[in-house]
């Protein structure tokens, strides 16, 4: 089945008991999805040789890290994804939103789920959930505009791990007719309420 699209990145804060039991709450969409990859890491094959071949072998995850590439940040995905308490000003006659990057910030693990667009005669929408990551301070880049618009966009990365539900999972996915239902799957696990959402192409 190949790959043919990626949209519809959401987030949620995520929240895990003593007795296992991984929840998420303040669930919205990240962005607009560009790009996608992940590098993941596992232990080397621990093999069993038995009758002069190998008989049992095992290996497990280890971590990964996440790379997502969006058309942009708003300001509330800034704010979750590195743990800042928005402030408001007043800046002349305007009232603003003020993100400061400081000492308080607190970058808290999340969810991340995104929907992957495939084809094998019909269509399918993979949604995949990377059940607990954290994402680290981003980069700035921008250029100046020229004769022509050169498109600029918002990599960021995040450290993929085992979330703390008795298996310790580090991914869910489930495959769909539809789109839509590719995208309630992932609000249902990341908490998503009526936010607003980038329109569909």
């Amino acid at each position: 089945m190949a790959k043919m699209g990626l949209s519809f990145p959401y987030i949620g804060k995520y929240n895990a008991t003593d007795d296992g039991v991984v929840s998420y709450t303040d669930g919205q969409v990240l962005a607009k999805a560009v790009e996608m990859s992940t590098s993941i890491e596992a232990s080397a094959d621990n093999n069993l040789y038995a009758d002069n071949g190998v008989a049992e072998s095992d290996s497990a995850f280890g971590g990964g890290e996440l790379s997502v590439t969006t058309d942009d940040l708003t300001q509330d995905a800034s704010a979750l994804i590195m743990g800042i308490v928005a402030k408001t000003i007043t800046v002349g006659s305007a009232t603003v939103k003020e993100l400061v990057y400081d000492d308080d910030m607190n970058a808290p693990y999340l969810g991340l789920g995104v929907i992957i667009k495939k084809k094998q005669g019909t269509l399918k929408w993979r949604a995949v959930v990377f059940t607990k990551i954290k994402f680290s301070i981003f980069d700035e880049s921008a250029t100046t505009q020229g004769e022509t618009i050169e498109w600029q966009t918002s990599e960021i990365s995040a450290t993929i791990m085992r979330d703390d539900s008795a298996k310790h999972a580090w991914k869910r996915e489930a495959t769909f007719e539809t789109e839509a239902e590719a995208r309630a799957y992932i609000k249902s696990i990341l908490s998503v309420g009526t936010v607003e959402e980038p329109e569909e192409p």
